[in-house]
């Protein structure tokens, strides 16, 4: 009786373990995908404001709150065929507690942009 006590108290354990290291994996890849979806909010959404306006909010991301383990490594805009309107944002953010790197690209086309 005590053995199996025993077994269940061990299994008990280990699932309590494993929850917390899926809890904790979840934890980062949803904060590192909440911060993509803000990035590219402040890069679509920001009307007659110029590129490095976006980039300075860009690079304040880790003062939002919720996203203070969240660093932005780099933001670059390109233009696209040499028009002012349309642009690519590449942003590199990483998350300091694990180091993981996400790399993406944002369109942005600003009809008003001169």
């Amino acid at each position: 009786m005590l053995a199996v006590v025993a077994m269940l108290i061990s299994s008990g354990i280990a699932l309590i373990l494993q929850y917390r290291s899926m809890s904790a994996t979840l934890e980062i890849s949803t904060n590192l995908h909440s911060a993509k979806l803000l990035v590219e909010g402040i890069v679509r959404s920001a009307n007659r404001v110029s590129e490095e306006n976006i980039i300075d909010r860009i690079e304040q991301l880790s003062s939002y709150p919720g996203f203070q383990d969240v660093e932005v490594i780099s933001v670059e805009a390109t233009n696209i065929e040499g028009s002012p309107t349309r642009r690519i944002f590449e942003i590199v953010l990483r998350d300091r507690r694990v180091g993981i790197e996400e790399v993406f690209h944002v369109f942005r086309f600003d009809p008003f942009a001169e």
